[in-house]
């Protein structure tokens, strides 16, 4: 076979693993449609009513009929699951239970309207999310979909329609379907079905919906989209399936990077790259810089940020998150050095002076652009009034600030107009206010700094220059003084303010980095997992200022630490155990179970959740901030990887005194095997020399001289057994590699077993001659105990069959019997030496099997036919030129 035809083994085990036969997960059959009433509903009834027929185990979790006479009856004969009731306001609501859904476990269940948000007080707040856990149980699911419901697509919908959809599905589910269905009818057609109330059945709900979404215009763009969705997500399918058979694919090379920030804007930014990421099929990043601007932002901004971070992970992007001083150098530095080739960023027409001051990113990044491609994604008009008002808002302080700086200024004057008529060197109470400036921006922020500088000069030219106490003055050269000053101390302030926000900046950093560094040290300088949860769990607190808890578990329970912990009281529980089945964090302030009391974040580490750590806090109403949220996810990691490596200690301690055990019996079992040798060959042959003598006995004395020579040969062969396994398992053993025929080795082994085998059925089916390098010798052994031990459970009606298959790299072999099979609980260990398992005996003979086929580069193992029979099944790896031939 060309090695350049061959499939690449890393895709097609990529492959595998996302196959859902290997994997477990349920597969999702998605019914896409442009708009409400194509028939999205009525087709995803119709094949559950098929798949039903087929004697499928099919279910109805939620379906919408929205009156239609045509899809209740299609509901008919379908069972479904009882929503469950939920009391919010006052008023009784009827959602999706997804704890019945996950008990009932059907083959197949109907989800309706996946874009739909779920009432306060569900598991989830939406219910893809309730999608994503149905699948993750290895259900599958039928759903719909409209495209205006694609976070993706979003803006587009917005800005094509005038109406903006509030409930969105992210991409990576529609990507991740395995199956995309499209509903497909005439924007005319489906005019008609609205006009005689197949939409909507409700009394004036067709005329409004015709009035505003339901125009012919907005139809065929919605329908354009998803004909354009549909068609990209069957491209994406049939480059995977090209790329999985190693056929040729246009590889474009382009990496993008988007730029998030906390406005409104960057939402459509998002969105945008997204989009450009699909048609160019590159792989696409969101990074956000953390400037000192940063930390002027309100709550509420930070908030904002987290959510369209949210939103870039939701839809696919890698999250990148970095600090620095200036944005436009950190983002031109990270794009050059990981090579991307394109960069999305958004623009805000200029609104107000300071933009002109300023700059924008976007024209700031266009004169750098070397290397790479800019896309400016332009703001809307609606949008600059907000944008505006946040750009002042974080120049705004709190106004004690205000009043603390207005006081610095007054003791600063204070102090100055003593030495007023003493010297009259104006340029000296200049250098105070500025001064003062300077202390007011490092403490105080931007805001009253630049108020403070415009008081300053006013307070000047009231206190210092002639005539005093009024805002006159006689020297016109003072109109450059005043201006000068005024420039002066705004400039320094604003250079001032800069400095202490990057001060604090780096001391936020370094204070997080040292509660990092000190849980890390204190847990490496501890042992045991007991030691370690009380010493994090001590920390965890200090740093947070509220109670921790660190759930685990052990054979399927669940264990809290401390035992008496809030979130027990709470009844918590179950966050934490679908934090552990599920790997994420969920809690207050998330999308998950956001009506617990507390914040969960899993501690991952090497791929598996080891436990949880929660945070509790005092007050029921307390919101996580983003800050906390980071720093807490954070602490679970570390806190996994020391779990991790005390895992680590703990196997590396337990392998290394079964290797010293091991090591001991083995030598304890060659020395007792060497001294047995000799008395029980002595044994056997002086009861063989009397057996074969001419000597009259009783009866009886040659009975027992008969059953002397069987016992003695038997624990001779055991005695052998021993020998050879020490022998193997120590290394002593080198293999003589010769070239033999396997039909004659195995023919040898047939021979030899004559006796043994006489009155029983040997079947082999050998194929085509199989010239191979091995120790002959061994492997005949291989077969002499695999036959043997066929004889042994299959009786003397035994029919064993030996078949031999060509798997071009290396040759399997399979032997079976017709016995009774092999106990389910004994597979597992049967090739363990001294496993006697239900039917009792040394065990010897198989773990020499293992040994030798192991020892050939092989593998070996035993399993039962559907019949019942037992079936044992080695390889042996091919040499390069058997490979060949």
């Amino acid at each position: 076979m060309n090695d350049d035809t061959r499939p690449n083994p890393n895709i097609l085990l990529d492959f595998i693993n996302h196959d859902r036969s290997v994997s477990g997960r349920g597969r999702l059959k998605l019914f896409f449609g442009a708009s409400a009433g194509v028939g999205k509903t009525y087709a995803m009834l119709a094949e559950a009513s098929r798949k039903l027929s087929d004697d499928i185990d099919v279910v109805v979790g939620v379906v919408e009929t929205h009156g239609r006479e045509e899809t209740a009856a299609l509901l008919e004969g379908l069972p479904c699951i009882p929503r469950r009731e939920i009391m919010h306001r006052g008023v009784t609501l009827y959602e999706f239970d997804l704890e019945a859904a996950l008990e009932r476990n059907p083959s197949l269940i109907l989800i309706d309207e996946l874009a739909h948000t779920n009432a306060p007080g569900s598991r989830h707040p939406k219910r893809w999310q309730d999608v994503e856990e149905l699948l993750k149980a290895g259900i599958d699911v039928f759903t719909t979909l409209n495209v205006q419901h694609l976070e993706s697509m979003n803006d587009m919908v917005a800005k094509l329609t005038g109406i903006v959809v509030r409930e969105t599905v992210p991409d990576s589910i529609f990507e991740s379907a395995d199956d995309i269905v499209l509903i497909d009818i005439s924007s005319d057609e489906l005019l008609v079905r609205l006009n005689e109330g197949k939409v909507y059945v409700a009394e004036g709900a067709n005329r409004r919906a015709a009035e505003n979404f339901f125009k012919k215009t907005n139809l065929i763009a919605l329908r354009e989209l998803a004909l354009r969705r549909t068609a990209e997500h069957v491209d994406t399918e049939n480059d995977s399936l090209s790329t999985l058979h190693n056929q040729p694919e246009v590889q474009l090379g382009q990496k993008i990077l988007v730029c998030v920030g906390h406005d409104a804007l960057s939402e459509k930014v998002i969105r945008h790259a997204k989009r450009m990421a699909i048609r160019a099929k590159a792989p696409w990043y969101a990074l956000y810089i953390e400037t000192g601007r940063h930390h002027r932002l309100s709550e509420e901004e930070r908030r904002k940020v987290v959510q369209n971070l949210y939103i870039a992970k939701h839809l696919g992007a890698e999250i990148i998150k970095i600090s620095g001083s200036v944005a436009t150098d950190e983002i031109v530095t990270y794009a050059q050095r990981y090579g991307f080739t394109h960069i999305v960023v958004g623009y805000t027409p200029p609104a107000g002076i300071l933009h002109y001051i300023r700059g924008s990113l976007a024209t700031a990044l266009l004169k750098r652009a070397h290397g790479f491609e800019v896309a400016v994604v332009i703001d809307e008009q609606k949008n600059i009034r907000h944008t505006q008002k946040t750009s002042w808002k974080v120049h705004i302080a709190h106004t004690n600030n205000y009043l603390r700086a207005f006081a610095l200024l007054i003791f600063s004057t204070l102090l100055m107009l003593p030495f007023r008529e003493i010297t009259h060197a104006t340029d000296d109470f200049i250098m105070m206010y500025l001064t003062v400036i300077v202390i007011i921006a490092a403490k105080c922020g931007i805001g009253p700094s630049i108020a403070s500088s415009f008081i300053s000069v006013a307070m000047f030219n009231f206190f210092f220059t002639k005539p005093y106490y009024t805002f006159y003055f006689y020297d016109l050269r003072y109109y450059i003084t005043f201006a000068f000053m005024l420039v002066t101390s705004l400039v320094v302030g604003s250079l001032a303010s800069r400095l202490s926000l990057q001060l604090n900046q780096l001391r936020n950093s370094e204070k997080e980095t040292r509660n990092f560094y000190s849980l890390t040290r204190n847990l490496s300088g501890v042992r045991g997992l007991d030691n370690m949860i009380d010493m994090a769990l001590k920390h965890v607190r200090d740093v947070f200022g509220m109670d921790a808890v660190i759930f685990t578990t052990k054979n399927g329970q669940l264990y809290a630490t401390p035992a008496n912990s809030p979130a027990r009281e709470l009844k918590e529980e179950s966050v934490a155990r679908w934090v552990i089945a599920n790997g994420q964090i969920a809690g207050r302030t998330t999308d998950t179970l956001p009506s617990a009391r507390g914040l969960y974040a899993p501690m991952n580490a090497e791929g598996e959740t080891l436990g949880v750590l929660g945070l509790i806090p005092p007050a029921e109403a307390h919101e996580f901030t983003s800050s906390e949220v980071s720093q807490l996810e954070t602490f679970a990691s570390l806190i996994a990887s020391a779990f991790g490596r005390a895992h680590r200690a703990e196997d590396a301690e337990r392998a290394k005194v079964e290797s010293e055990s091991e090591k001991l019996r083995n030598v304890l079992l060659s020395s007792f095997s060497h001294d047995l040798r000799t008395p029980l060959a002595s044994i056997s042959g002086i009861s063989s020399s009397i057996l074969l003598s001419n000597v009259q006995l009783p009866q009886h004395a040659e009975d027992g001289l008969r059953s002397i020579h069987d016992q003695s040969s038997k624990l001779a062969k055991i005695v052998t057994n021993l020998l050879d396994v020490s022998s193997l398992e120590s290394g002593k053993v080198s293999l003589n590699r010769q070239p033999y025929f396997l039909e004659e080795v195995i023919g040898s082994a047939i021979l030899r077993l004559e006796d043994v085998l006489k009155n029983r059925d040997v079947d082999t089916q050998l194929g085509k001659e199989q010239l191979m390098h091995i120790d002959g010798l061994l492997i005949e052994q291989v077969f002499i105990n695999l036959l043997e031990n066929a004889t042994n459970y299959a009786g003397d009606d035994a029919k064993i069959h030996i078949h031999i298959t060509d798997q071009h790299d290396f040759i399997q072999v399979t032997l079976s019997d017709n016995g009774r099979g092999i106990p389910h609980d004994d597979i597992p260990h049967i090739f363990e030496k001294f496993y006697k398992g239900a039917e009792g005996g040394l065990g010897l003979g198989l773990p020499i099997c293992r040994a030798i086929i192991e020892g050939h580069g092989g593998r070996i193992w035993a399993e039962n036919n559907p019949n019942g029979c037992a079936s044992f099944h080695f390889t042996l790896p091919k040499t390069k030129n058997e490979s060949e031939a």
